[in-house]
């Protein structure tokens, strides 16, 4: 019998990786929702101007997005269960750099960022629901896309409320710092996150992955690359948007209306509460409209709430839009990733799964252009963003809408 059939005809197995899974997603929302979002605010304080940050960003985009890829051909071959616990020794590894290395010296906190995977979206929850592997091993396992959507529902889900937690971590930072200096609270924080890391890798030495078909391509087949490449066009569109608006919004909420760390945690532990709410009922949005059209709508309307929020007078106007944006993005990331893995073979999740993050990473180039645009004009990054977001769910819709290769 087929390794993944024997794999789904074991349902207390199944179950209990799924739980595994679910606590070790928890260890890592916590540690990369607060990482991602402190490292504008710990580089400022650390006296590095928003041009820099911005296209510090760039490079932590440009090496991440390499080694996504990567992670996903290992993964297609060794077993993402493999790939899951690497990725997270390099951000345990990355937390102890940015705990008690010379976080002055520019390279040292590169290369703890690229190590820990840090330049990434950083809002709405959704930090560390899709990690490297883990929507690859979902596919795995569960074959059904319904029964898929309703899984990566579940992990962005309990993912988005544990990175309630990491923003919390935020908050704590101002009480730190009246002690130990704004420096030296990030340090403290940073090194909490060495933990949750720890915590993840032994949870995950729980897993029990199915060994893996043979693979038909060195990387990826003809028909599943041209379903794929669909996605990544898709991607490098919705991606450059967000590279010039997301990584920076902690930056943004600080400059544009003076918001304190405690004010920007409340916001982010408000929109992670929203997105993993969402998130839950992605299945039943999806069953309702489609799944492309969907994930179609929620990037659209990820790229309308960001136009208004570059255009808000108030704050807290401006905050409220966030977390009604994070909505969208809640229902539209899981259904974009059962998206992904129904056009594609199952040798070749991991490939699939890592060229489509990779198109969205590498898109991220932009964060270096935002970081300037900052300095311009502070909402500017956002109004453009938006409007690669609007194009890019657009685009989504119209190459895929007609796709036999998956199920709407």
């Amino acid at each position: 019998m087929d390794t993944i059939k024997a794999a789904e005809s074991s349902n207390g197995k199944n179950d209990k990786n799924f739980q595994f899974l679910l606590f070790a997603r928890i260890m890592r929302s916590v540690g990369i929702s607060f990482s991602t979002l402190a490292l504008p605010l710990y580089m400022a304080a650390l006296g590095f101007s928003p041009t820099v940050i911005g296209i510090s960003f760039l490079l932590m985009t440009l090496a991440g997005a390499f080694l996504v890829l990567i992670w996903g051909l290992v993964g297609d071959r060794f077993g993402y269960k493999k790939v899951l616990i690497m990725v997270e020794l390099l951000f345990a590894s990355s937390a102890i750099l940015l705990a008690f290395g010379d976080t002055k010296d520019l390279v040292i906190i590169l290369l703890a960022a690229v190590m820990g995977g840090y330049g990434g979206m950083g809002g709405g929850g959704l930090r560390g629901a899709f990690g490297p592997g883990m929507s690859a091993l979902v596919g795995y396992l569960w074959r059904n896309p319904a029964e898929r959507i309703r899984k990566l529902g579940t992990v962005t889900f309990v993912a988005g409320l544990a990175g309630i937690a990491g923003y919390a971590l935020l908050s704590v930072e101002d009480f730190a710092s009246a002690t130990l200096g704004e420096v030296g609270a990030f340090r403290l924080l940073y090194l909490v996150t060495f933990f949750t890391g720890i915590a993840g890798i032994m949870l995950l030495t729980f897993l029990k992955e199915p060994h893996h078909l043979p693979r038909k391509a060195k990387i990826i087949t003809y028909d599943s690359g041209k379903f794929v490449s669909k996605i990544v066009v898709s991607n490098i569109v919705n991606g450059f948007g967000i590279g010039l608006a997301i990584p920076l919004l902690p930056l943004w909420f600080l400059l544009a209306f003076k918001y304190t760390a405690t004010d920007i945690s409340i916001i982010y532990i408000s929109s992670a509460a929203a997105s993993a709410t969402a998130s839950y009922f992605a299945r039943h949005v999806s069953g309702r409209l489609g799944a492309v059209r969907s994930a179609s709508l929620a990037r659209i309307f990820n790229g309308l709430f960001l136009l208004g929020m570059a255009f808000s007078p108030f704050g807290v106007f401006a905050a409220a839009l966030y977390v009604i944006r994070s909505i969208s993005g809640g229902f539209g990331a899981p259904i974009r990733q059962a998206v992904t893995l129904g056009g594609v073979q199952e040798t070749e999740f991991g490939a699939a799964s890592s060229l489509s993050g990779v198109s969205v990473r590498a898109a991220f180039v932009s964060s270096g252009l935002g970081g300037y645009l900052m300095t311009v004009s502070e909402g500017l990054p956002l109004e453009v963003g938006a409007l690669f977001q609007i194009c890019g769910g657009v685009i989504f819709y119209r190459l895929l809408h007609n796709s036999r290769q998956i199920p709407d």
